[in-house]
């Protein structure tokens, strides 16, 4: 793996410094955003740091830090307009976080990163629940769940004493995502999406969920939110409410499973709203979700796992190792993975089982994460710019250097394979920390 590694670390390096330092076109690829860190820069500077470490290359560790250097100016000039973790300030302060983990020249910035965003968390005006709420206010990629998630990695290294723009911000995320997953009196969570606020780039939406959805995708569903939840008791914030909070949702996830003779879990896209209640309720003809970071039970197993270590619970400990069991006895065919990339690839697989991996042991996941890394290697194509491209659907390829669905996330899936010791990378996907093993720094 350390030769494809190096093969698409050089190409991303040669492409990051041209386009972040404004030689190159502004947008030379449509999945790329400068800033964001879902596909921009941010992401490039991450996975460029993590090859540099990874094969111990000097000049990449360049590259990476001249990237970074380039994007805080470019923040300087056009500020994130919001603090999502993927598509905002958040994402940049969580990339800061991973340099200054090596090298503590960039404490000072971190500080001055992190007093903004908390600022700009608490001057967000969250919708209320009610009449339901896009995805975006909540979810990991760009609403709540991701910016809690990134303040308390954040936190744990700067601090957050009370009265702190970053304590401040913490705190009210937790009240806000407490509110969202507290069932009213009529057994109604706040995190139910009406057909009013569907994406349009998803209509398949209105096909599964006429009158409304409970989404169960780690990346803007519930999940996401346990996640968040799961980092903010890891680091002692909220207290036992908090630490309740994860149990609670926890236990409602694994309730709220396909039901199905096979005691090992899986999940849906999402659970429908009644028609008229609008409660959640299971569809008799309901289908396992495709096994994936963003939906399935890789995304969610992998959360039940950090939730079973926070509240030492082996019973649900078993349960997530036996959702991730049951995907390695699902044929490929009905595994819906066909991209290379982090989201809903090969590479998000091989993150998951390599975590999994890590907290369980169980060596079939080991095995899983290599099988996985394997079909990345299988993937790369020398006549595309990055070697690899995502495949949003079957056969439609695209050229992406991004984090979620480009060669960045990709390279960083293949850094931890090379050496392991730069895995920690991964508390950016699934938002609770990573084991202690993977937490090492070099100063």
């Amino acid at each position: 793996m350390a030769g494809l590694t190096r093969d698409i670390a050089d190409r991303l390096a040669d492409f990051a410094l041209r386009t972040a330092s404004g030689d190159g076109p502004d947008r030379p690829h449509s999945h790329h955003d400068r800033l964001g860190l879902a596909n921009g820069h941010p992401g490039m500077a991450l996975a460029l740091l993590c090859a540099g470490r990874a094969l111990d290359d000097s000049g990449l560790l360049d590259s990476a830090r001249a990237v970074l250097r380039h994007t805080a100016a470019a923040t300087a000039q056009r500020p994130y307009s919001g603090p999502g973790l993927f598509t905002g300030t958040a994402g940049f302060a969580s990339v800061l976080l991973e340099f200054t983990r090596h090298d503590e020249r960039y404490l000072p910035s971190l500080r001055r990163v992190a007093d903004s965003l908390g600022e700009q968390i608490t001057a967000v005006r969250r919708p209320a629940p009610g009449a339901g709420l896009p995805f975006t206010a909540y979810d990991v990629v760009e609403g709540a769940a991701g910016q809690l998630a990134a303040a308390v990695r954040l936190a744990t290294v700067v601090g957050a004493p009370g009265g702190t723009p970053l304590r401040t911000a913490i705190d009210e995320l937790i009240d806000y995502l407490d509110t969202l997953t507290t069932a009213d009196g009529q057994q109604r969570f706040g995190w139910l999406m009406t057909p009013a606020h569907y994406p349009p780039a998803f209509p398949w939406y209105a096909e599964r969920a006429p009158h409304g959805m409970y989404n169960l995708g780690f990346a803007h569903g519930l999940p996401g939110i346990l996640a968040a939840f799961t980092a903010a008791a890891a680091a002692g914030f909220g207290g036992p409410r908090v630490t309740g909070k994860v149990a609670g949702l926890a236990a409602w996830l694994v309730r709220n499973r396909i039901p199905d003779p096979d005691p090992r879990a899986s999940w849906a896209v999402c659970l429908q709203a009644e028609e008229h209640g609008l409660r959640p309720v299971h569809d008799p003809a309901e289908e396992p979700s495709r096994t994936a970071w963003c939906y399935g039970a890789p995304g969610i197993g992998t959360g039940l796992l950090g939730a079973a270590a926070v509240l030492d619970d082996a019973a649900l400990r078993e349960t997530a190792i036996g959702a991730l069991s049951r995907v390695l006895d699902t044929g490929p065919e009905y595994r819906h993975v066909f991209a290379p990339t982090l989201c809903h690839g090969h590479a998000g697989m091989a993150a998951v089982y390599r975590r999994a991996h890590a907290e369980t042991g169980v060596e079939a996941f080991r095995d899983m994460a290599d099988e996985s890394l394997a079909a990345v290697a299988a993937l790369a194509d020398p006549d595309r710019p990055f070697l690899v491209a995502d495949e949003p659907e079957a056969g439609q390829r695209v050229d992406d250097p991004g984090f979620l669905t480009g060669a960045a996330g990709t390279l960083l899936a293949l850094c931890a394979a090379v050496r392991p010791e730069v895995a920690g990378w991964d508390e950016l996907l699934f938002l609770t920390p990573a084991p202690s093993s993977e937490r090492t720094t070099s100063r």
